[in-house]
């Protein structure tokens, strides 16, 4: 390995944990945008997640089945 091809895949290296390592920080602060609507059931009461779901169409299901 010479002198040029040391100092680019020095670079990558950097850059590729540079990355890995600000994604790894805003999923630990929840920076991560969670999607407005449900991916995984239409239905809230007969999903898995419903008890913990913080999505709005969760908070209206349990609101209004209250």
């Amino acid at each position: 390995m010479n002198r040029k091809d040391f100092f680019k895949h020095g670079a990558r290296w950097i850059i590729l944990s540079g990355i890995g390592v600000f994604s790894v920080f805003l999923a630990a602060n929840q920076k991560i945008v969670t999607p407005e609507n449900c991916t995984v059931a239409p239905q809230c009461k007969n999903c898995g997640k419903y008890a913990q779901c913080e999505l709005p169409q969760a908070n209206k299901e349990r609101k209004d089945g209250k």
